[in-house]
C-alpha cells in the first residue's frame, strides 16, 4: 500500500529532523577535535552506530561536505578535512570583521527581546561549571546565531555561521582552552548588557577581543600537532 500525502510528509519531516540531529552531532565532534582530521566516515557504519536509516546519514554527510568539514572519498566515504593554519587565520580575520560589524549594528538598532541570548549565556556558564565541552560549543554557537539573527541580515548570518562551522577548536580542552572558556562566560553577559545600554562604542572592541582571544590557543595546538607529526 502506498503512503498517503500526509504520511509522506511525516516521513520527510522525520528524515529532515534526523538529518539535522546527525549534522549537529558530527559538527560538534569535528569542530571540537573529538573526530580528528583524517577520520573516515561511512554511511553504513554511522547508520549502525546511531541506529537510524542511511538516508538522513547520507544527507548529513553531504551537508557537512558542503560546509567544508568533510571531503568525499570515492567508494570509501567521507574524510574529515584538516584546515591549514593560514586558512584558520583567514577564517578568524573575516569572521571577526563581519561579526563585530553586525554586533555594532545591533547595538545601534537595539533589541527588545534578549531572553534567548540570556538563556544561552546561562547555558554557557553552566557548561563551563560542569566541564561539558560539547554543550559549551552548542550553546556558544546558539548565542552567536541569535546575535546575528537580531542584527537582521540573513545573508551575513549565513556567511558567519558557515565560517564558524569551518573552524576547528583545537586546544579547547587544553589548560589554556579551559581558562578561555571560563573567561568567556562574563563576556557573554557583557555582550547582553552592551545591547541593553546601547553602548555602541564598546561593541566592536568587545566582539573582536571575544573572538580573537581564541586564535593563539588554536595556533599553539596546531603547532604542537605539526611538531608531533
Amino acid at each position: 500500500m502506498q503512503a498517503q500525502g500526509g504520511e509522506r510528509m511525516q516521513l520527510v519531516s522525520a528524515d529532515a529532523n534526523l538529518r539535522e540531529k546527525v549534522v549537529h552531532q558530527l559538527r560538534i565532534e569535528i569542530v571540537s577535535g573529538e573526530m580528528p582530521p583524517g577520520t573516515v566516515c561511512s554511511v553504513p557504519s554511522l547508520a549502525r552506530t546511531l541506529g537510524i536509516s542511511t538516508t538522513p546519514i547520507r544527507e548529513a554527510l553531504l551537508q557537512l561536505t558542503s560546509d567544508g568539514l568533510l571531503q568525499p572519498m570515492r567508494n570509501r566515504g567521507f574524510r574529515v578535512v584538516d584546515p591549514s593554519l593560514d586558512e584558520l587565520r583567514g577564517i578568524f580575520e573575516v569572521r571577526t570583521q563581519l561579526e563585530a560589524s553586525a554586533f555594532r549594528k545591533l547595538v545601534r538598532m537595539g533589541a527588545r527581546d534578549l531572553s534567548e541570548l540570556q538563556a544561552q549565556a546561562d547555558a554557557i556558564a553552566q557548561s563551563v561549571e560542569t566541564g561539558d565541552v560539547p554543550r559549551y560549543l552548542a550553546a556558544d554557537r546558539a548565542f552567536h546565531a541569535e546575535l546575528l539573527a537580531l542584527a537582521g541580515n540573513d545573508v551575513l548570518a549565513d556567511i558567519v555561521l558557515r565560517l564558524r562551522d569551518r573552524m576547528r577548536l583545537y586546544g579547547i580542552r587544553s589548560s589554556h582552552g579551559l581558562e578561555r572558556q571560563k573567561a568567556s562566560v562574563p563576556e557573554h553577559y557583557r555582550i547582553i548588557e552592551i545591547i541593553r545600554q546601547g553602548l555602541e562604542d564598546e561593541a566592536e572592541a568587545l566582539m573582536t577581543s571575544h573572538i580573537m582571544a581564541w586564535e593563539p590557543i588554536f595556533t599553539e595546538a596546531i603547532a604542537q600537532r605539526s611538531a608531533q607529526a
